[in-house]
């Protein structure tokens, strides 16, 4: 199985990808190691990372907000273009 590349780029790409219209996305540290193929402490350090340059912040047990979060259309209208 070849190995997705491992940065706070990527996680980040992939959770603002995942997360619903008003920028949720209700998951964790152990999605992001089987997606990654990473152990769940680099995972974790990856989220840490994220909220720590304030992309994302932590949201209840299990779950962040992306911060700086654009409405749903125009992220859709810069994916097409």
């Amino acid at each position: 199985m070849r190995r997705k590349y491992f940065g706070w780029e990527q996680v980040f790409e992939f959770i603002w990808r995942h997360c619903d219209r008003e920028g949720l996305w209700d998951s964790d540290a152990e999605t992001v190691a089987a997606k990654f193929n990473v152990t769940k402490d680099a995972a974790y350090d990856a989220l840490s990372e994220l909220c720590d340059r304030d992309l994302i912040q932590r949201v209840g047990e299990r779950g962040y907000i992306v911060v700086n979060w654009r409405e749903r259309d125009d992220r859709d209208e810069e994916d097409s273009a």
